[in-house]
């Protein structure tokens, strides 16, 4: 999401393509439509109304004819057997671009389905929140903060913030967290939990990054920065149970 850890991706395109590889070979065994914790599919419960507004989109995040047509194409079975689905086919059919983070937060999820060309994680998480809507999955975006660079900046006050993006997906009768940039999904999730996976604390919540009041990088700094004056100490890893998309 920022200049920091979500892009440690920047070691260039070598990377990405292994990253390619490995992640296939994680997802070979898991067939299209099986439950990652599980043989046995479990099926989903009504959407409550409370999370159906988590079905539409902000002004960044609008299902566009490009993302209904994309979608069109994973249709069927379970909302996480869709969510596996649209997993693949972002990191079947979309490129990565280090070079590209300076447009970090400036782009709309149609723009990013149009070039098919990728920054970081928080494009990575815009391309999924999108395309998990248009699949009927209820989602939203969470944007965090790096416990270890708000100790390094309280201490030089001049390194660059570090954060990443997280999407919160509605599957069977509850909330899972989605790491779509390492491609994990977290069960046993608790959204009111401060305290998230690679050293990370709650920061915002909404549709998506505009909605939450980031239009480019410098608003990321800005947001980020609070955080240093808002922490009070401390982390507990949270023990989610995680599976492979």
């Amino acid at each position: 999401m920022s200049r920091g850890r979500c892009i440690a991706w920047s070691t260039g395109s070598v990377v990405w393509v292994l990253c390619l590889v490995l992640c296939a070979m994680g997802c070979a065994t898991a067939l299209p439509g099986a439950s990652s914790m599980g043989s046995v599919e479990v099926e989903d419960e009504a959407v409550p109304a409370r999370v159906a507004v988590w079905l539409g989109g902000g002004e960044q995040s609008e299902v566009t004819e490009r993302i209904r047509k994309a979608a069109e194409r994973l249709p069927g079975g379970s909302r996480r057997a869709r969510l596996h689905r649209a997993m693949a086919h972002m990191w079947e059919t979309f490129s990565y671009d280090p070079w590209l983070k300076t447009e970090a937060f400036q782009r709309t999820a149609d723009e990013l389905f149009a070039g098919r060309v990728l920054c970081g994680c928080s494009d990575f998480a815009l391309v999924q929140i999108a395309l998990f809507r248009a699949l009927g999955i209820p989602a939203r975006m969470v944007i965090t903060c790096n416990v270890d660079w708000i100790h390094v900046y309280r201490r030089d006050g001049v390194s660059m913030a570090e954060g990443h993006s997280f999407i919160e997906v509605y599957l069977e009768d509850r909330w899972h967290l989605v790491d779509s940039t390492y491609r994990w999904l977290f069960s046993d999730y608790d959204p009111k939990a401060p305290f998230y996976p690679h050293g990370e604390i709650f920061c915002r919540r909404g549709m998506d990054f505009w909605d939450m009041g980031i239009q480019r990088m410098a608003d990321l700094d800005r947001v980020l920065k609070e955080m240093v004056i808002r922490y009070e100490g401390g982390y507990q890893a949270p023990d989610y149970p995680r599976h492979p998309l």
